[in-house]
């Protein structure tokens, strides 16, 4: 049994999302299927998948944020061939992935190859609500971190909490240590990408949905299945855990959510 009491508000995000997925699974009778998590990050999400009674394979690139805090068993890829012979899965699952992937057409050919026939790719992937209120909580949250830094009494790091961002993107960019102090300044003080092309304001656009339906469409899957998570997060986490699932609920029905919800087959 999946355990029902989150830890922090990340975590009970992605839980709402992970039983909206499994109540979707379990209407498509695809209950205890075989899934393929792509960018699993930790794998806290493919570990709860597991938990619920799926058959969960999970892969991610090798440098991801997370290789250090890995919980569940994940296979390293090259971000582009997937690592699974044909016909291997009933579903393939991303969770806000395909945004960060640099060469997008060639992993939806290798999902289509590694998904059985009758299969279903489902991905959360950004709303144009989601860009748009994180640039309006940048300069917020940049004044936050700042008070933090000045006001805050120092304490001890803790270690990262390897369910706070259980979906790691296959390129993310701006993340070299190596990058220059100015650089690493300017991307502090001004608004970045959140994905891996374009900028934030070309953003608006792109993850609007009838972006990511041309898209979709552009490269040969057919949408069967479209809504929303129903539930409001800014990229800058402003007011984090002082928002609880229920009122980010409530609050998506005013100001959009923080993700679309694809189910997608092939022509």
């Amino acid at each position: 049994m999946s355990n029902p009491q989150p830890t922090n508000f990340l975590e009970a995000i992605r839980l709402s999302e992970l039983t909206q997925i499994d109540d979707l699974l379990e209407s498509m009778g695809h209950k205890g299927a075989s899934i393929l998590e792509i960018g699993a990050g930790t794998g806290w999400q493919a570990r709860e998948l597991a938990s619920r009674g799926y058959q969960v394979s999970a892969i991610d690139i090798s440098s991801s944020n997370h290789s250090s805090a890995r919980i569940w068993p994940i296979m390293d890829f090259d971000g582009r061939h997937i690592p699974f012979s044909d016909a291997s899965f009933d579903v393939v699952y991303s969770s806000n992935v395909l945004e960060h992937v640099e060469d997008l057409e060639t992993l939806n050919q290798e999902m289509v190859r590694v998904l059985r026939p009758g299969g279903r790719a489902i991905h959360y992937v950004p709303t144009r609500a989601w860009r748009a209120w994180s640039l309006a909580a940048f300069y917020p949250s940049l004044v936050r971190d700042v008070w933090r830094r000045l006001f805050s009494p120092k304490v001890k790091q803790a270690p990262p909490v390897a369910t706070e961002n259980p979906s790691t993107p296959l390129h993310v960019p701006g993340n070299n240590p190596s990058r220059p102090l100015l650089q690493k300044v300017l991307r502090r003080l001004v608004p970045h990408a959140h994905g891996a092309e374009g900028s934030c304001w070309s953003e608006l656009t792109r993850f609007a949905r009838p972006s990511w339906d041309r898209y979709f469409t552009s490269v040969g899957w057919v949408v069967e299945d479209y809504r929303s998570n129903g539930l409001f997060l800014t990229g800058e986490m402003l007011m984090g855990g002082l928002l609880p699932t229920t009122l980010r609920t409530r609050l998506s029905k005013y100001f959009g959510s923080t993700a679309h919800l694809y189910v997608l087959k092939r022509m």
